[in-house]
């Protein structure tokens, strides 16, 4: 099953290699987050021969771990819906935060059409990977929030040696299923009650494809699909989850 699903996901990425990220969009919102950061330090990566934009935050204790943190459909590593409160509030769960700028397409493309990005994405997140390795750290936790968790699963279904020990899925929608059979790590899959119909209608789906995974859990709490006036309930789940 693994050979099938690395063989076709190596050929969709075949397919889609004309397809590139708005690396001009990216620009401007890498402009906005430096202009506004409040909490944490800008990071340049290396993908390829181009740079992308990360932010890493320091953990309140002394520790060794590092949550990578992967944002929706088409926005930024400092987003205030669900992103900012994830990556502030792991700090004071013992772990540092990089938040990544995942690739993005033009503003009014179709969400489907972010599937031609996964390749791209996966060499984000190794990229993180090496350079949290590179800092004497580990990459144990990533946590994913709408498109991203697409972008993460793929990665997690199609990289053998991959280093995290748990995954958080925050409003997980159908476009994971596919990689969800070959997750065996701890997983949250965290969603609300008032979430938009990609994630509430494909609930039974997601467990299903989890079946085999014995530590894959999900839950929904109040709220919507950016738990707005919801981030102390979002942040306490996902905290409480980890211990």
């Amino acid at each position: 099953m693994r050979k099938i699903l690395v063989a076709l996901i190596l050929l969709s990425n075949i397919v889609f290699a004309q397809v590139v990220p708005d690396y001009a969009k990216e620009a401007r919102w890498a402009s906005f987050v430096e202009d506004g950061l409040m909490d944490g330090d800008v990071v340049w990566l290396i993908n390829g021969d181009r740079e992308f934009l990360t932010i890493l935050t320091e953990s309140e204790s002394d520790s060794s771990k590092v949550a990578i943190v992967m944002h929706g459909l088409g926005v930024h590593p400092d987003w205030t819906g669900v992103i900012q409160p994830l990556r502030l509030s792991l700090t004071e769960q013992g772990y540092h935060t990089l938040s990544i700028q995942l690739p993005v397409l033009a503003n009014g493309v179709d969400g489907k059409e972010y599937d031609a990005l996964n390749g791209d994405s996966d060499k984000r997140i190794q990229a993180a990977v090496d350079y949290i390795k590179n800092m004497g750290k580990s990459a144990d936790l990533l946590v994913a929030h709408s498109r991203g968790t697409t972008m993460a699963t793929h990665y997690l279904a199609s990289q053998l040696k991959h280093p995290f020990k748990k995954f958080v899925a925050v409003g997980m929608n159908g476009g994971s299923i596919p990689y969800l059979p070959d997750i065996t790590i701890p997983t949250l899959d965290l969603y609300g009650t008032e979430d938009i119909d990609p994630v509430l209608t494909t609930v039974k789906q997601r467990q299903a494809a989890s079946i085999h995974n014995t530590r894959y859990s999900q839950k929904q709490i109040t709220g919507d699909h950016f738990f707005n006036d919801q981030n102390e309930l979002l942040t306490q789940t996902v905290g409480d989850w980890l211990k």
